[in-house]
Formats: structure tokens, C-alpha cells, sequence
């Protein structure tokens, strides 16, 4: 493959420390270096998907995936979402009848809803991963920020018969403008990924994963990591605060036991779309909802990131969404 999967030293690196915070087995055979976790999903969903596929995706799912899955020509089969995540029950009962031609999932900090998939599911999902061998993208984008004790390994780390393909980034490890995400998979499976890499993107950019290598192998990743984690945690827990003290009478959310936003509902009498166009005026900008609404449902909600924001960033920005609210019913 020589560098078409990216460089040597960063899967050696990302190798080594996937298999020491999650526990996966894996050499660099297994993994592919990608822009972005956005570009991975792009991949393997263009390797599964055919015209007329039948993809699970949660209900709501991250959007750009399900836009993905439809450009390939996919259809999607909602699957519905609680507070101990996807409803493997629901996964069951399909597979009496059809075997999907791909399941996505977000078992961790699920996106949009923040809600992290049961031990007890996870461990029957498995079962029936390996009995009906259907393939199976874990979108993995923000497992290193787990606030709430320890974090559930993996579907990828126990046994699954080459059936999951594992997605990770270190754009949130680092910043935005960091594009470097990654593919696991089995080495067939890679080889044909980074074929596929190569039409789209002759070579990555291979100074920038060199220096990411260098920053693994010396241990600073890691302690960023680790500093990052106890920042965002206080930042969280801010958030939580000011939502629960300015507009808890409007709003409601689970603190999530990690990842970087609030899944945060508001009342059906307060419309996203009325309050994100008035906050834009008074200088806040967020989105209107409707970007996670799918079929009939309207959630009335949407993401409330924190990580980028200092305390008094996020003061500000909850005082604004405040007197926006309280300007609209008044």
C-alpha cells in the first residue's frame, strides 16, 4: 500500500494507542489515516453501499452521514433511540425478517443525542452481529472525552468476525482545522479503502501525520488529551449550570457522561426556528433544529457545543439565548 493509507509512523502510533484505550487488536495493517472522521465514513460506506441498500441509522442519526448514505443511493430504516441508546430490541426484529446491508451506529456520545449505548445492549447487538455477519460502521468520534467514570470499550474491541469497522478522529483531540480521522478494518478491506483514497486524494498530508506520529511517541498527545479532558468537564458541568439556573423553566437536557455538547430540548411553545433567527440578531449564532428533524418527527432541539468556549464565553451566550427567549414571549 506503501504511503496510500497514510504515514507509517501515525498508524504505528494511532496502533499502539487504540489498543491501549480501547482495546482493540490491530496492527497497521488494519488501519487507514483519512481527512477527517467525515472521510472515513465517506469510504466505507461507498465500499458497502449499493443502490437499494437498507442502511439502520438512529432516529435522529448524524446528519452528514445519512446524507452520505443517501448519495450512494441507500435506504434508510430508522431506528429508535432511548436513554440507553439504540434500540437493539428494534435490530432484532428486522433481522427476523431482513438482513440490513449495513447498521451505523454511535454507540458513544451518540450524535445528536449525547446518550452512550448500554453495556447489556451492546453485548446482545454483538450476538446478532455474529449471526447474521450483516457489516457494521461504529462511528467513534469523541470516545477520549469521557467525564462519568470509565468509558465501555468498543463494539470493535470484542470479537465480531471482521464485521465492524472502527471510525476515530484526532480533529477534536486537537482543533478543527486538524484534519486527520481514521478507518480500521481488516487489512483486505484497507487495501481496497486505500485504493479508493488514492482517487480521491493522491496522498494526505504528510508532514502534518508525521508530526502528529512525533507527538504520540514523545506522550504529548496523550497528556493534551488527559488536560483536555479535565477542562472540558469543568466546561460541561458550566454549561449545565446556566442552563439549569437561566432556563430550566424552557429547556431540558441529560448531562451526558461525556462528549462535547448538550442534546437540548425546548419546549413545543418555543420554536427553534423563530429563537435562532432573533438570536442571530442579537449576535448569537445557532441552528434552528431542523437539521436533526427526520420523517415526522420534530425534536425541537439541537446541540449546545461547549468545549470552544471559555465561562465567560458560555455566560455570554446563555445570557443572549435568555433575552432572546424571554424578548420573543413577552
Amino acid at each position: 500500500m506503501g504511503d496510500q493509507a497514510g504515514s507509517v509512523n501515525l498508524r504505528t502510533a494511532i496502533t499502539q494507542f487504540l489498543s491501549e484505550t480501547r482495546g482493540l487488536t490491530l496492527t497497521i495493517d488494519n488501519i487507514l489515516i483519512t481527512r477527517g472522521a467525515q472521510m472515513a465514513i465517506f469510504m466505507a460506506a461507498r465500499m458497502i453501499i449499493r443502490p437499494g441498500s437498507t442502511v439502520l441509522v438512529g432516529s435522529p442519526n448524524y446528519f452528514m452521514a445519512d446524507a452520505i448514505f443517501r448519495q450512494f443511493g441507500a435506504t434508510l430504516v430508522r431506528v429508535p433511540m432511548d436513554e440507553n441508546g439504540m434500540d437493539v430490541g428494534f435490530i432484532e426484529e428486522f433481522c427476523k425478517s431482513r438482513i440490513p446491508d449495513l447498521l451505523y451506529i454511535i454507540p458513544h456520545h451518540h450524535h445528536p443525542t449525547t446518550v452512550t449505548l448500554s453495556a447489556e445492549r451492546r453485548m446482545r447487538l454483538l450476538q446478532l452481529i455474529d449471526q447474521h455477519r450483516f457489516p457494521v460502521i461504529e462511528d467513534d468520534y469523541d470516545y477520549d472525552f469521557h467525564y462519568a467514570g470509565g468509558p465501555i470499550l468498543p463494539l470493535a474491541s470484542a470479537a465480531h468476525g471482521g464485521n465492524v469497522i472502527y471510525i476515530g478522529s484526532l480533529t477534536k483531540s486537537i482543533a478543527p482545522p486538524i484534519r486527520v480521522g481514521y478507518l480500521i478494518a481488516p487489512a483486505n478491506f484497507i487495501e481496497q479503502a486505500a485504493q479508493l483514497r488514492r482517487m480521491i486524494d493522491i496522498r494526505g498530508d504528510s508532514l502534518l501525520e508525521e508530526a502528529l506520529a512525533f507527538l504520540f511517541k514523545q506522550g504529548d498527545m496523550q497528556k493534551h488529551l488527559k488536560r483536555s479532558v479535565k477542562l472540558y468537564h469543568q466546561r460541561r458541568d458550566i454549561l449545565c449550570r446556566l442552563l439549569e439556573q437561566e432556563l430550566g423553566d424552557i429547556v431540558s437536557f441529560t448531562k451526558p457522561q461525556g462528549g462535547l455538547a448538550l442534546w437540548t430540548k425546548f419546549r413545543e411553545d418555543y420554536p427553534l426556528t423563530v429563537i435562532a433567527a432573533q438570536a442571530a440578531r442579537n449576535g448569537l449564532v445557532i441552528n434552528d433544529g431542523r437539521m436533526y428533524d427526520v420523517d415526522d418527527q420534530r425534536f425541537n432541539a439541537l446541540r449546545i457545543g461547549f468545549a470552544s468556549m471559555n465561562e465567560k464565553e458560555l455566560e455570554e451566550a446563555v445570557s443572549i439565548l435568555k433575552r432572546t427567549i424571554r424578548s420573543i414571549n413577552a
